[in-house]
């Protein structure tokens, strides 16, 4: 060990390795989807995004273009894509583009693992005071670029 610090070489244990890190983020998903089926793993995924929202938690935001803006400077900082939101009569819609699920975890992926953004998303609703019948919930929309990622937030009488 002596001789590595003499070399100059020190090695930080908490340093981030980006690009090792993507072939074991792919082998657990792998793994995990062969112990546990896709509905299984959304919940796990909505869980750790519920718990990313609660260790970044957001304040003092009156309007929905303040979310948007606190968002995108959040997912930028950690190239995670980025957030529009879309504003309709009856709903608003949260739309993440740019997103590294699918290099994080693999092309089939994205059935489950978005989730992570949903319960992130949903997370910070909450902490702005949206009413717990205010629900957010990914869809699907045909007339969306191929990788963004779609939530809507509306009441839930409106996904029954």
């Amino acid at each position: 060990m002596q001789a590595v610090k003499e070399a100059g070489l020190f090695f930080q244990a908490n340093r981030p390795r980006t690009h090792t890190v993507l072939p074991v983020l792919k082998a657990m998903a792998d793994e995990l989807l062969g112990q546990i089926g896709d509905e299984q793993l959304r919940a796990l995924f909505y869980a750790a995004g519920v718990r990313l929202g609660e260790t970044w938690p957001i304040s003092k935001i009156e309007r929905l273009g303040e979310l948007e803006q606190l968002a995108r400077e959040w997912l930028a900082a950690r190239d995670w894509g980025w957030l529009t939101i879309e504003h309709h009569d009856d709903a608003v819609d949260f739309i993440h583009g740019d997103s590294p699920l699918e290099a994080w975890f693999g092309s089939a992926s994205l059935a489950w693992s978005s989730a992570l953004f949903e319960g992130l998303y949903a997370t910070w609703i909450r902490q702005l005071g949206a009413d717990e019948r205010l629900q957010l919930r990914e869809i699907r929309l045909a007339d969306r670029p191929a990788g963004e990622l779609c939530y809507r937030l509306t009441h839930e009488s409106r996904f029954q």
